[in-house]
């Protein structure tokens, strides 16, 4: 009984900004080491899920997600993933999908929302992903010099690197935390120090230089996007001429990039079968699809053959026909409307506040940090056009820590005091 009491006496004494303070840290502890294995992944999923209830316990009514507008798009994408279940052509496979994914991942967007509440929080997290980036670019130094990584011994895989992640995969990973590393920019330049463009370059060339040796082609489209729709349209001013740079930069890159990416070698690329049978499915299931991650099976249930592709591929390598196929109209419709309704919602809040902030000088960077985790969630958008299965647990966590974290900064955002003229 002493026992019971006590621990109750303990949580009453905890305040909910007590709790806030931890599941910052260690969310951006859990993010920090987030490529390092799955042991830290499950841990660090485990211990924040624990922390979220906690925080709500103690009181919903102050959170992001009561506060939160767009609810909806949530509510509806759930409710999508359930009716895809039950509508499925092979049930088994699906359930499982969500079985491993709804703690794994699915609920990461609402953990991330708790975590901004100030632009202090944001600082917190911006710092978290470029040590993220600078810890893993380092272990891809090391592997490019030394022919292996540093904490698996993992060697290269071809030409490739994999960095801690035993695979080139690498490569996607870098691509959707690199826009939020770049953060420290401002972050260095809040500091005061008069050297912070050489810091930060500093900090994230081994990051960059990672990504750009792991090859990997949807890393490089999912950065690229994003850092051009930044710059193009959510960086003020817009200009017409900035709509030429996409054209010209895929153009110099078939023309004279790396051979894994030349025009020649795009076009004998496997996935095109892939793409083509993911196709087929949709014509054969268009309403509903065939079922949530039922790609395998039903293209097997067709008796289409992978020659091109490897025979043991289960996706279609593109997270939009995926949709198509696993949802028919009703799953990819749905789909796209969650994942860009959202990134369209958030950009809504974030695009007059960021013009006001670099128009007005403000030393407040508030919304630029913002931003910048805006740009990271449409680099997982971007990498899903040629790279995972939807249901791969890192990759959507990241994507969807990526939108939490935009989510929140844009629902407290609106609440804080007007931004601060420097002088």
């Amino acid at each position: 009984m002493n026992y019971k009491t006590n621990l109750l006496s303990v949580w009453h004494n905890i305040s909910q900004e007590q709790i806030h303070s931890v599941l910052v840290a260690f969310f951006c502890l859990y993010m920090l080491l987030f490529a390092f294995g799955r042991i830290i992944i499950n841990v660090g999923q485990l211990g924040s899920l624990i922390l979220l209830c906690a925080y709500y316990a103690k009181g919903f009514n102050n959170s992001n997600l009561k506060k939160f507008g767009g609810k909806k798009f949530f509510a509806i994408f759930f409710a999508y993933l359930v009716l895809n279940v039950i509508l499925s052509q092979f049930p088994e496979k699906s359930f499982r999908a969500i079985s491993v994914n709804w703690w794994k991942s699915f609920v990461v967007p609402f953990i991330a929302m708790e975590l901004v509440k100030s632009e202090k929080d944001l600082r917190k997290l911006i710092l978290a992903f470029a040590g993220a980036a600078f810890l893993q670019g380092v272990d891809g130094v090391w592997q490019y010099f030394s022919g292996m990584d540093l904490i698996h011994q993992t060697p290269f895989y071809g030409a490739r690197l994999t960095g801690s992640m035993k695979t080139p995969r690498v490569g996607n990973y870098m691509a959707i935390i690199l826009p939020a590393a770049f953060g420290i920019l401002y972050f260095v330049k809040q500091q005061g120090y008069r050297w912070s463009k050489v810091v930060c370059s500093l900090l994230l060339a081994p990051a960059i230089f990672l990504w750009i040796f792991s090859l990997t082609r949807s890393g490089y489209a999912g950065a690229g996007i994003a850092l051009f729709t930044l710059w193009a349209f959510v960086w003020p001013p817009f200009r017409i001429y900035k709509l030429a740079l996409p054209a010209s930069a895929v153009g110099a890159l078939l023309l004279f990039g790396p051979s894994r990416i030349s025009f020649e070698r795009l076009m004998q690329d496997p996935r095109w079968e892939i793409w083509s049978y993911a196709l087929k499915i949709f014509e054969h299931f268009p309403i509903f699809g065939a079922g949530l991650k039922t790609y395998a099976p039903a293209r097997d249930f067709l008796g289409l053959k992978q020659h091109i592709a490897h025979a043991g591929i289960p996706h279609p390598h593109n997270m939009y026909l995926q949709f198509l196929s696993d949802g028919g109209v009703v799953g990819f419709t749905v789909s796209v409307l969650f994942l860009f309704g959202l990134l369209y919602f958030a950009f809504k809040t974030i695009r007059p506040h960021i013009i006001n902030e670099i128009q007005t000088k403000s030393s407040d960077y508030f919304w630029r940090y913002t931003a910048l985790f805006w740009a990271s969630y449409l680099a997982y958008l971007g990498t899903g056009i040629s790279a995972h299965d939807f249901f791969r647990p890192w990759w959507l966590t990241m994507g969807m820590a990526m939108l939490g974290i935009t989510l929140g900064a844009c629902t407290a955002g609106e609440k804080l005091p007007a931004s601060r003229t420097s002088i």
